[in-house]
C-alpha cells in the first residue's frame, strides 16, 4: 500500500475514531452535569458548568491532534481548524440543552387524601440545539480544503 493512500486511510479512521470519541465525552458530560454526589463538591453553577464544557472541547481537540500526529496524516492547520471547530460546535449544541435544562413540575395524586407529591424533573432545553446546524458550513470549507490538496488528488487518478 502506498503512502498516500495510508495518509488518506489513516485521516479517515481518525474522523470515525473522532466522531465516536465526541459521542462518549457527550455522554460523559451529560452523566458528570447530572451528578448529584459532584454536586455536594462542587455547587452546581454556571461556571462549572462552562469549565466541564471547554474541558471536554480541549480534551476532543487533544484527542484530535494526537492521533493526527501519531497518525502523520495531519492535513494543514486551515482545514484541521475547520474539522474541530465543527466538532466542538456540533458538541456545544447537544451539551447545552442538557447544561441548561428546564424544570417540570409533576403532582402524583395518591389514594390517601392530602400526600400528594410533587417532583420536578430536568428535561433537556431543545432551544439550544440548533447551534448544531453551524458546524455543517464548517465542515463543508473543511471537506473543500482537503479535497483541493495534492494527496488526495492523486486518488482521482486512480479512479479511470
Amino acid at each position: 500500500m502506498s503512502l498516500d493512500v495510508t495518509k488518506r486511510s489513516g485521516f479517515v479512521l481518525r474522523l470515525f475514531s473522532l466522531a465516536a470519541f465526541s459521542c462518549m465525552v457527550l455522554f460523559a458530560g451529560i452523566v458528570v452535569i447530572q451528578n448529584e454526589e459532584l454536586g455536594k463538591l462542587i455547587p452546581p453553577s454556571t461556571a462549572r458548568t462552562l469549565s466541564i464544557l471547554f474541558a471536554y472541547i480541549v480534551a476532543m481537540t487533544t484527542f484530535n491532534y494526537a492521533l493526527a500526529a501519531k497518525g502523520r496524516n495531519f492535513m494543514g492547520w486551515k482545514s484541521e481548524i475547520f474539522i474541530m471547530s465543527g466538532f466542538a460546535v456540533t458538541f456545544v449544541g447537544m451539551f447545552l440543552p442538557h447544561a441548561f435544562p428546564s424544570s417540570q413540575v409533576v403532582v402524583t395524586e395518591s389514594w390517601i387524601p392530602f400526600s400528594s407529591k410533587e417532583n420536578t424533573f430536568l428535561k433537556p432545553s431543545w432551544f439550544y440545539a440548533p447551534i448544531s446546524f453551524i458546524a455543517l458550513p464548517l465542515f463543508y470549507k473543511s471537506w473543500r480544503e482537503i479535497r483541493d490538496m495534492p494527496l488526495w488528488q492523486s486518488s482521482k487518478k486512480y479512479k479511470g
